[in-house]
């Protein structure tokens, strides 16, 4: 049981609400753990560990804990540790971990209790599993049923919600404890397929390869996590390849895709190449048309951007007038408060299948992709003749007023990766991982791509590219996701479980 001196201590406290939530960010070695204590103003509390999980009632207090108290007397001499929330009913304690590479991979339950009277409270649990910065780690477990593509969008009580990847189950990972929870059933997605979190929660699905017939499809599906129920809806035109982004009015912008889809003629990808876009209203659950694309495009990315508006970059096209197939770069943003596309900014290098990713500082990173020079197969129509590329550089794209913007090139990717998963980190740089390089299989004409565990992190002032540690496995199209706790997870794209990559 906790000392006498602590239990005295607690007892000065007044009764206040039963409420004690525990949060954490960090745990990188040789860096800090941040714990968040949230509760009623001027709370006291104590935070403990352990190294082991274990109910430990405490009958005196009437509460239970869910790790043994043995090194409370070790809690109270950690500066923070013992302590009272402020006037805001918050505390930040922190905690050094050593630089000791031997303590990757270990588990600590962290647990706080709030006044050690008859009106005690115990807060939620919490794991913190070391791992040097830099490093991709396995999570502490892998998810029920594997993920393959699908979204993401943000749970409540610091969770992540997984769906459209794993066929109809959703997936719920609490990274308090770092553990997967069944989230019920919704909605199964195809490749090349959008998943959309909307400001209120529910999730947008819409298009893709069709999971019987390998077609661009039409359907769409609304997913509220909340009732786990999910509303079918039609787009009115088929689209695989297609952008969908949630705009700051709370509607979200569905842009071009391919209406066919045979890689044995990349032709017909070019001829079913969609200039239209629709606009979703999730107040009422409806498409509306939305204005053409200056450029029809697929294959292409789409970016929300601060100001609410989104940018659209890069892409399979076809010239305008002339209708020669090309890959763009060009890039426009769409204003969401006229309805309309502003005048094209140019980037270097042409690219499709590329990763864009919006960052902290307003800027959006887009990374990578494939390059395309169809000037001898225009003629003579035989794949051996196209010449295919894997982009190695990125694109830094910086708003500009009235509509304008501009980009700067940062070379530097250890290899060419297109499809890569990106997530924004904290001061404005990013973390890149996985992807493929595309190539054609000369004697069968056939296309090959070939999977890579690398990954690579962008920083900017200035801008730079640099590898950090590569992932357990190679990944084709993978899934990254900002956790709460300030790591980030990588998932999907092939064989093994998700993994993670501490950033401090």
């Amino acid at each position: 049981m906790l000392r006498t001196t602590a239990c005295s201590l607690f007892a000065l406290a007044a009764a206040l609400p039963a409420q004690l939530a525990l949060d954490k960010t960090g745990g990188g070695i040789g860096a800090n753990v941040t714990f968040r204590l949230q509760g009623a103003a001027n709370q006291q509390f104590i935070l403990l560990f352990a190294l082991n999980e274990a109910a430990t009632p405490m009958p005196q207090f009437g509460i239970t804990l869910d790790i043994p108290d043995d090194f409370a007397g070790t809690c109270i001499g950690i500066p923070g540790f013992f302590s009272a929330l402020n006037g805001t009913g918050t505390a930040q304690p922190s905690l050094a971990i050593p630089n000791l590479p031997e303590l990757a991979g270990l588990s600590v339950p962290f647990q706080a209790i709030g006044d050690l009277t008859a009106n005690s409270v115990v807060s939620n649990l919490v794991r913190v599993t070391p791992q040097m910065p830099g490093t991709f780690a396995p999570a502490l477990n892998d998810p029920a049923v594997p993920i393959l593509a699908g979204g993401t969008v943000a749970a409540a009580d610091g969770g992540v919600l997984f769906v459209g990847g794993s066929g109809p189950v959703a997936q719920r990972y609490n990274s308090r404890i770092e553990t997967w929870e069944n989230a019920g059933l919704t909605f199964g997605v195809g490749l090349l397929s959008q998943t959309t979190g909307l400001a209120d929660g529910r999730v947008l699905f819409t298009g893709g390869l069709d999971l019987t017939t390998g077609q661009p499809t039409n359907a769409a599906a609304l997913y509220d996590p909340t009732t786990q129920t999910t509303t079918t809806l039609t787009m009115s035109v088929a689209r695989a390849g297609h952008g969908a982004s949630l705009m700051g009015n709370g509607r979200v912008l569905i842009t071009g895709g391919m209406r066919t889809f045979d890689l044995t003629n990349p032709l017909s990808l070019f001829a079913g190449i969609e200039g239209s876009t629709e606009i979703f209203d999730p107040a009422t659950g409806t498409f509306a048309a939305g204005p053409t694309l200056l450029e029809p495009r697929a294959l292409h990315t789409s970016s929300t951007l601060s100001t609410g508006q989104v940018l659209i970059a890069g892409g399979l096209t076809l010239l305008p007038i002339v209708n020669i197939p090309t890959v763009s770069q060009t890039a426009y943003r769409f204003n969401p408060a006229s309805n309309s596309f502003g005048l094209p900014a140019l980037f270097t290098g042409s690219r499709f299948l590329h990763s864009a990713v919006g960052l902290s500082n307003g800027k959006v990173l887009l990374v990578g992709g494939l390059t395309l020079d169809l000037t001898v197969f225009l003629q003579t129509g035989n794949i051996q003749d196209l010449i295919i590329g894997t982009r190695s550089d990125c694109q830094v794209y910086t708003p500009g007023v009235l509509g304008f913007g501009t980009f700067a090139t940062v070379n530097g990717m250890q290899e060419g990766r297109a499809g890569a998963a990106v997530a924004a980190l904290p001061n404005g740089g990013a973390l890149i991982a996985g992807g493929f390089r595309l190539t054609i299989d000369i004697p069968n004409s056939t296309f090959e791509a070939t999977a890579t565990a690398s990954a690579d992190q962008f920083t900017q002032s200035p801008n730079a590219l640099a590898p950090t540690g590569s992932m357990a496995n190679v990944r084709l199209f993978p899934l990254a996701t900002n956790l709460p706790d300030g790591t980030v997870m990588v998932v999907g794209g092939g064989v093994g479980g998700a993994e993670i990559w501490q950033n401090n």
